[in-house]
C-alpha cells in the first residue's frame, strides 16, 4: 500500500540525493536542468513560503514525490515511478499539496499530455500560455486560491 508523507526540510536534507537520482531516471526527461538546479541549492536556510514536498513510499521504497517552491511560483513538479502510474499515486500527492497548501501554481509543457491530465482530474485551471523554458507552448495553472495577478507579479521578480 503506498503511503503519502510530507517531509520537513531536515527530512529533505537527507533525501535530496534520492529525489535527484529519482527524478534523473523517472521523470522522463521532462525535469528541467533549471528546476533540478533548484533542488541542488534548497537548503533549510533558504526555503520560502509555501515551500512544500512530500513523498509516495511502498513497502520503503520511494514511487514519487511532489514539490512546489513558493506555491509552485518558484518550482512546481511532481515525479512516479512508471509502474506506479495509473495508480493514483500522482493524483494523491497532488491532492495532499491542495489540501495543505492555500494554491499551486504549476507550468506544463503542451505535449506532456499525462501531466496536464493529473492537472485537469485535480481541478486546476489553465489561465495562461506561455513559452516554456524549453521553448514549448506550456500552460500556467493554479489550483485552490490561486491568484492570476500573483502569478503575473511572480514572473515580474
Amino acid at each position: 500500500m503506498v503511503r503519502i508523507s510530507v517531509i520537513t526540510p531536515s527530512l529533505f536534507q537527507r533525501l535530496r540525493p534520492h529525489i535527484l537520482h529519482f527524478s534523473r531516471r523517472y521523470g522522463d526527461r521532462r525535469i528541467t536542468h533549471r528546476a533540478l538546479n533548484w533542488i541542488k541549492k534548497l537548503s533549510k536556510e533558504n526555503i520560502s513560503e509555501g515551500t512544500w514536498m512530500a513523498v509516495a513510499v511502498d513497502q520503503k521504497k520511494l514511487v514519487g514525490f511532489i514539490l512546489f517552491g513558493r506555491y509552485g511560483l518558484e518550482e512546481a513538479f511532481i515525479v512516479v515511478h512508471p509502474s506506479y502510474r495509473r495508480r493514483n499515486v500522482g493524483e494523491s500527492l497532488l491532492q495532499r499539496a491542495l489540501d495543505s497548501l492555500d494554491r499551486v501554481y504549476t507550468r506544463v509543457a503542451y505535449d506532456n499530455i499525462p501531466s496536464l491530465k493529473l492537472c485537469f482530474k485535480s481541478g486546476l485551471v489553465a489561465f495562461q500560455l506561455t513559452t516554456g523554458p524549453t521553448g514549448k507552448p506550456t500552460l500556467c495553472l493554479g489550483g485552490g486560491n490561486w491568484d492570476v495577478e500573483e502569478f503575473k507579479e511572480s514572473n515580474r521578480e
